[in-house]
């Protein structure tokens, strides 16, 4: 496992966008069953690990969206309650991907968004991550261009 985990961090050194969550996220929350039933559009049975990632990339973009206002993102080291959040999240959108209304399911989302906005607005914090906005390094951006070709003194007369 070592080796695994000095690996992972190597991949993330160098720039690869980690999720926030995986498939066994997912599937610690939920029966494979279900999952199955949520990201089969092709009738296999199996799970669409496709449709899965979709889901969890789109939950750790709402989950960077509203962090990245008190921590720099994509979050590293992960707390375990992002990787919590990017799964209940990823679940939510399964469901309503497959037009299916779960009270439970809704209510998780709720959950999971109210904590994401606490954390947002400062009222809530992470352990182990140091809060600092993105651009907190107080960098600027300059723009420079080619001279110009046109001018209205150029263009007099035409």
């Amino acid at each position: 496992f070592a080796s695994l985990a000095m690996a992972l961090n190597t991949i993330k050194a160098k720039g690869t966008k980690m999720s926030y969550s995986t498939l066994d996220d997912l599937k610690k929350k939920i029966d494979d069953g279900v999952l199955i039933k949520l990201t089969d559009t092709s009738n296999t049975g199996v799970i669409n690990t496709l449709m899965v990632d979709r889901a969890i990339r789109d939950a750790d973009a709402i989950i960077n969206s509203l962090v990245s206002r008190v921590y720099k993102t994509p979050l590293n080291p992960v707390p375990n309650a992002i990787i919590a959040v990017s799964a209940t999240l990823a679940i939510c959108y399964l469901h309503r991907f497959r037009s299916v209304d779960s009270p439970v399911w809704n209510e998780a989302q709720k959950g999971a968004l109210a904590f994401l906005n606490s954390l947002a607005k400062g009222e809530a914090t992470l352990e182990g991550v140091v809060a600092e906005p993105a651009g907190s390094d107080n960098s600027t951006a300059e723009f420079t261009s080619a001279d110009r070709k046109f001018s209205r003194d150029l263009l007099k007369g035409m």
